[in-house]
């Protein structure tokens, strides 16, 4: 069988004997995809274990599941960015592993997402370079929804169609897809109250924190768990992090 090639992030190792590793990588055109990297932990004495780096931008060749086998096999590795500026603040650091955590939990096997793909390589390069790094996160928790069809409707309240009155209180409930006013939320159980004037900003302008803050709870609750990283960067984002 013919390797097949394309551009991926590495988004999880996890190791698989003394010398292999089961890599999950993110693909331009094929999406999520687990496979086996056999060797990549091993070491000669002529040469040393190179292995591959998390949240690293590469070229890879495979070769995909056959029959009843859940991995493919990592055949090839040509690292391409390492996006190192993100382990220099707390803030890039966990929000590059936030993100990478979201594309690793809300996408299926196999699902190629390439405008995602691009976002995703988009927001590392953000968090990596010098720029303030807090607004690139609710950006690209606002792109992974789109791209998975959870994007909240912001428009208008989902009960009675009506755009909320400006200045009136807005609540927010994720198992109804959006906003609702406060003639209507007393009709549901799960909701949150939005902050003055949220909704006059979008989640590239407005406050990073609290943008931050709702799209991670309707993240949330369309993955039905909280987000290992989830604490770190929202206690980053609430202490004002330099990055920010």
């Amino acid at each position: 069988m013919t390797p097949q090639t394309d551009q991926a992030v590495v988004l999880r190792l996890t190791d698989y004997s003394e010398t292999s590793q089961i890599v999950t990588v993110f693909a331009a055109a094929h999406g999520l995809l687990r496979l086996i990297a056999k060797g990549a932990r091993r070491a000669t004495r002529k040469r040393a274990s190179t292995g591959l780096d998390l949240l690293e931008l590469g070229e890879l060749s495979f070769l995909p599941p056959r029959g009843d086998a859940q991995l493919g096999t990592l055949t090839d590795w040509l690292q391409q960015e390492t996006f190192g500026g993100v382990r220099r603040e707390l803030l890039r650091l966990y929000g590059a592993l936030y993100a990478g955590e979201l594309v690793a939990s809300l996408t299926e096997e196999g699902d190629p997402h390439p405008h995602l793909f691009d976002a995703l390589v988009r927001t590392l390069r953000a968090l990596a370079g010098d720029g303030p790094a807090a607004a690139s996160l609710p950006e690209f928790q606002s792109d992974l929804l789109r791209a998975i069809g959870y994007a909240p409707n912001l428009e208008h309240c989902l009960d009675c169609r009506r755009p909320p009155p400006r200045g009136s209180a807005v609540y927010f409930s994720s198992g109804a897809g959006g906003l609702l006013c406060r003639d209507c939320e007393r009709h549901h159980v799960e909701k949150r109250r939005l902050p003055t004037g949220l909704l006059e900003t979008g989640p590239q302008t407005g406050d990073p924190r609290a943008w931050f803050d709702l799209l991670d709870y309707h993240l949330t609750h369309v993955a039905g768990r909280r987000f290992k990283t989830a604490a770190q960067v929202a206690a980053l984002l609430a202490k004002g992090d330099s990055a920010a």
